[in-house]
């Protein structure tokens, strides 16, 4: 029987990894042989960390992004995965810069496509951010194209952070979804609070004319093989010339040589620029002995006790043209 694999998609800080938290307790009462597979930017893991504990083996792709520059590292990921651990479900998550329909065509592989079976996609959105990150005007066309395709491709989509936007733009949101994607479920969460049954019942909606049957769906052939995910798309509809968001997108990390004010790193990373799309991390505070586990989007920083002390003091950052050293020089104010 080939393994069941589901995609989770979403922009950074949509809370995907919260979401990911909830359906692993979730699924650790069914008794079922489970596999994680994680895909971070950076060479640091950040997010990878929340996951230890669940009872599940957690397999991780790190420093790239498995729609582009690590899709060989996907396929072999996943047949050692095969191989060695025989999952009966498979749950990948990408990084928040990943375009689905990218991966999905790595899945399509030779080596995997009779093994293993993409029970459907699911999108995480930010209800308060998301109108934004969509507008033309406000994003890149690379973010733009990005945005949408992980909505249009989705097989469900869970609205986040609803409670961070008003009745009205939610509203708005639904409705710019609905448009994008008519044929999935749209179901609304605060913390990635969701009926989980509904994520293992997904299936997958025909988004677009299926393809005359005298002419099979393409497969990857070659990893990284860009005239094959060319053909892939132009049977989608999509256009091939369009940028990608990842090859805009950088990262790097800076790591804390003591505990830090919590006032001033808190008004710190509120102060991050735009061009900052996310932070993370592990930190310790003046006065207090516990690890905190810190997260940074552009409207809200979320701070909470991690109990694990294995993770290194570590903070990362992603985004496009970032000035490094002006934001180390004004985290290292952090320590007075």
């Amino acid at each position: 029987m080939p393994a069941d694999v589901y995609l989770l998609t979403g922009y950074l800080g949509s809370g995907k990894t919260t979401l990911l938290q909830k359906w692993l307790t979730h699924l650790r009462v069914q008794n079922e042989n489970v596999v994680v597979l994680m895909n971070e930017m950076g060479e640091e893991d950040i997010d990878g960390e929340q996951l230890q504990g669940f009872g599940f083996p957690v397999k991780k792709l790190l420093d790239g992004c498995i729609c582009c520059s690590i899709k060989g590292e996907l396929t072999e990921g996943l047949r050692d995965i095969l191989n060695s651990l025989q999952p009966d479900r498979i749950l990948i998550e990408t990084t928040g810069v990943a375009d689905p329909i990218d991966v999905i065509d790595t899945l399509t592989h030779p080596e995997l496509y009779d093994r293993i079976e993409l029970k459907g996609t699911i999108s995480v959105v930010d209800a308060s951010r998301f109108l934004d990150l969509n507008s033309r005007f406000a994003s890149t066309a690379a973010l733009v194209k990005t945005i949408r395709n992980q909505v249009k491709y989705a097989d469900l989509i869970l609205l986040n952070k609803t409670d961070m936007a008003s009745a009205e733009l939610v509203e708005r949101v639904k409705q710019k979804l609905a448009e994008l994607n008519p044929k999935a479920p749209i179901h609304q969460a605060v913390q990635a609070n969701i009926d989980l049954a509904w994520l293992q019942a997904v299936k997958r909606v025909e988004h677009v004319r299926e393809p005359d049957s005298a002419s099979p769906a393409p497969v990857q052939t070659t990893i990284g093989r860009m005239s094959t995910m060319d053909r892939l798309k132009q049977s989608l509809g999509l256009k091939t010339s369009t940028p990608s968001l990842y090859n805009s997108i950088e990262t790097f990390s800076y790591t804390f040589t003591g505990p830090v004010d919590e006032k001033k790193f808190e008004d710190f990373l509120y102060d991050l620029p735009k061009n900052v799309y996310r932070a993370k991390g592990y930190v310790l505070f003046h006065g207090k002995k516990e690890l905190i586990s810190f997260q940074h989007t552009d409207n809200q920083v979320l701070f909470f006790p991690f109990e694990n002390f294995g993770p290194k003091l570590v903070a990362v950052f992603i985004g496009e043209e970032m000035d490094q050293q002006e934001i180390t020089r004004k985290l290292s104010k952090c320590y007075g």
